[in-house]
């Protein structure tokens, strides 16, 4: 019963009227007229609400080959990530030997970016780069093919271990397989100069070894993993992982010529690039 409190003139109550209606007469009546129209609303505000926030969409299955395994193959991309610290307590001033310490100085200080000069990322930095690949994969061989630099590299998948002393490059030697659904690469034989391990100027010697997990989880997402062991750099392994999404329908790779017309030439110095260089600045600045 909705009851009203009226005031006298001094302003204290004087009495209470009812405005409502009789239990056992009117009410039961309204109540049958305005259950139906409650029940319309709520359904209206739980329609509005879930067009809002609709049900994720279930993942698409992971493709796979003929011989069963999860199809790796596509145009693949993600952001740029400039630095490979992000699970290391402390980044990786906290795990630098005395020697990477002095590498990791050597390079804000007289090394230029390597990628400036249009040289390899090589592995693991590729791994960070905004730039995307493509995935092509075959029984006996997995292939990147990177827009970055216009390079490659070829995974042979044939069962053959690493040799012992693998001629030093930049995306070092590598051999893979399977573990489950996962491909696994493990690579050695590395490039100690001009060689980043990320866009950051963090140094890898060459003792560097790199064991790379990548798997499909569903049709959309690649997932990476890679593994760092530097005993001359760092006192530590350590590891780094990113999700890579595909390239939308009908965008494939464009050609990335470095040196045909290289901006960044005129202003490269010691270190890092700058990552607000390019930021809008204020006129006559």
């Amino acid at each position: 019963m909705n009851l009203v409190r009226t005031l006298s003139r001094s302003g204290r109550p004087s009495r209470v009227v009812s405005s409502g209606f009789r239990q056992g007469r009117t009410w039961p009546g309204v109540r049958k007229l305005l259950l139906p129209c409650l029940l319309v609303a709520l359904a209206t505000v739980l329609s509005a609400a879930s067009q809002r926030n609709p049900a994720p969409a279930a993942a698409r299955p992971t493709p796979r080959t003929a011989e069963g395994k999860p199809d790796l193959s596509g145009f693949w991309r993600g952001p740029l990530l400039r630095n490979m610290d992000k699970n290391v307590p402390g980044g990786f001033k906290a795990i630098f030997t005395p020697a990477g310490a002095a590498a990791y100085q050597h390079n804000l200080t007289a090394t230029i970016n390597p990628e400036g000069l249009c040289l390899f990322a090589g592995i693991p930095r590729a791994s960070i780069s905004g730039v995307p690949f493509e995935i092509v994969q075959t029984s006996r061989r997995v292939v990147w093919l990177y827009e970055l630099m216009w390079t490659f590299r070829s995974i042979p998948v044939d069962g053959r271990k690493l040799p012992p002393s693998p001629e030093p490059s930049f995306f070092g030697t590598s051999v893979g397989g399977w573990e489950g659904d996962v491909f696994v690469i493990e690579s050695r034989g590395f490039k100690d100069e001009q060689s980043w391990l990320d866009d950051d100027a963090h140094p890898h010697s060459d003792a560097m070894s790199v064991v790379e997990r990548w798997w499909r989880p569903d049709a959309d997402h690649l997932h990476h993993e890679v593994t760092v062991t530097d005993p001359k750099y760092y006192t530590r392994p350590f590891t780094f992982d990113r999700v890579f999404q595909p390239m939308p329908a009908g965008q494939e790779l464009i050609e990335f010529a470095c040196n045909e017309n290289n901006k960044d030439l005129p202003r490269l110095g010691f270190g890092p690039h700058d990552p607000a260089y390019d930021d809008p600045r204020p006129a006559g600045k």
